[in-house]
């Protein structure tokens, strides 16, 4: 039997902010245009895996109380997440409206499946990650933001799978999230409350839009959605359809120690341009130009379509963190909750990629693509939806997540995470980058491809990390 099939839903939900907490009674939030363009991209999913060698009844009597309890109090502080996305008629612009009594879905469920195979780092049907993410409804007049789903494998583990719509919140605000709810977890009934220090910073009337981007931006979204309102005036709201090129998609972890990215490092440095500027080397850097080089090595050793095959362009995409730069008046700190970054598009040759000193080219690319952030880092924005909207295409190679984030710190008292997954890269194409569980300085590299594709990439990685640089 399949995971999905294993999987026994025990008990759904509603879990919101205690009754007579600080939350609002009500307040609609509008969407800045950081968060607009997100209201076309697909649900973001993400899996939490934990040691955990108990049985189900010890997890339902002792810890599950504990999780729903400390999942409350977190959304004291984090209430929009238990709102619901709405583009009212008598709106501008789409809102976020949190009224007294909404809720999260949280669903807990067992599965008897191999709890160590499904959290390995190896390459394994990327389907089976599915079955322990909630699903998040993304289409209709209101649809809700935010999902959660437990699921305890007796006597070996759980997985906390989170789902959430991008409108509210990017990876930064995700970690936040997550590092928010583990720390009150942990700590205990009697110290659930945050600090001032700690609290996420939640008004959006911080971003200001003096270029006038919104304006763009819903004119393009007014365009996708249709102009068409049902009989309550609001209008319909629905995703991109997102093409990936495969139905069997595989999914794996790989791994650059610490070793591997002082090399490449060195490498690039030795190698660079010499009329590029001097300057240091970010691991963020290194591991979007070797994942890029190996990706492209994998999509030509894989091609099938000799047209494809032709196709000498190769587009990747980085996302910055906006926050605390100082383009940005006023300067967003950086608790604030909510979408805060750019999407950078870096083209490439693939021919030039492909050399022996292909990692140095995506380098010196992706490099100077950040350093044009100099010349202003909101110039090109007015693209934000129609670049998105691009991703329909297939033809883009996006990087998600950061080392910087420290996901493998998300403990709520029972240990670090095993395995961290990025569940929707099978959806969405991202590779997802997160700090190493094993061994400090490194990066774990989550890839979604078919199955001739993920062998060759498997070869290029390996391959050119044993090759004399």
């Amino acid at each position: 039997m399949t995971p999905c099939e294993l999987v026994k839903v025990l008990q759904q939900c509603k879990i919101g902010p205690p009754s007579g907490s600080a939350a609002p009674v009500a307040i609609d939030i509008p969407l800045t245009f950081f968060d607009q363009p997100w209201l076309l991209f697909p649900p973001i999913e993400i899996l939490f895996f934990y040691h955990y060698p108990y049985p189900t009844i010890h997890f339902t009597q002792f810890l599950l109380p504990h999780i729903k309890f400390s999942l409350s109090c977190t959304l004291i502080h984090f209430y929009p997440v238990a709102g619901n996305l709405s583009w009212p008629q008598g709106s501008y612009k789409p809102i976020i409206r949190y009224v007294n009594g909404d809720f999260i879905w949280l669903t807990v469920a067992e599965c008897d499946a191999d709890f160590t195979s499904l959290s390995g780092d190896h390459a394994r049907d990327a389907n089976e990650a599915h079955a322990f993410v909630p699903h998040l409804p993304s289409s209709g007049l209101v649809v809700p933001l935010m999902a959660i789903q437990v699921t305890v494998f007796p006597n070996s583990g759980i997985s906390i799978g989170l789902t959430h719509s991008h409108t509210i919140m990017d990876g930064r605000s995700m970690d936040y999230f997550m590092r928010t709810w583990a720390m009150i977890s942990k700590l205990g009934e009697a110290n659930h409350y945050l600090s001032t220090m700690s609290v996420p910073f939640l008004d959006r009337s911080l971003i200001k839009d003096p270029n006038g981007f919104e304006n763009i931006y819903l004119k393009e979204l007014e365009g996708f959605l249709g102009s068409n309102k049902l009989v309550s005036g609001n209008r319909s709201l629905r995703i991109m359809d997102i093409k990936m090129q495969s139905d069997r998609m595989f999914r794996a972890t790989f791994d650059l120690n610490p070793t591997d990215i002082r090399r490449l490092k060195d490498w690039i440095l030795m190698l660079r341009n010499k009329d590029q500027p001097s300057c240091l080397i970010s691991t963020f850097v290194v591991t979007c130009a070797f994942s890029w080089v190996c990706l492209v090595k994998a999509e030509v050793l894989a091609a099938t379509d000799l047209e494809e095959s032709k196709n000498n362009v190769s587009n990747f995409v980085i996302t910055i963190d906006c926050r605390a730069r100082k383009d940005m008046d006023p300067l967003i700190p950086p608790s604030y909750f909510g979408n805060c970054v750019k999407r950078i598009l870096v083209p490439g040759e693939k021919s030039k990629l492909l050399r022996e000193d292909g990692v140095v080219v995506a380098a010196e690319l992706i490099e100077e693509a950040i350093r044009g952030l100099e010349k202003g880092l909101l110039r090109g924005l007015e693209d934000g939806v129609s670049d998105l909207m691009r991703m329909q295409l297939g033809k883009y190679i996006s990087a998600a997540g950061s080392p910087q984030f420290g996901l493998y710190r998300v403990d709520f008292g029972w240990g670090r995470p095993k395995k961290i997954e990025y569940v929707s890269s099978d959806t969405t194409g991202a590779i997802f980058f997160r700090e190493s569980r094993k061994l400090n300085g490194g990066v774990e590299i989550d890839v979604a491809l078919n199955k001739k594709e993920m062998d060759a990439f498997a070869l290029a990685f390996v391959s050119k990390l044993k090759a004399p640089l």
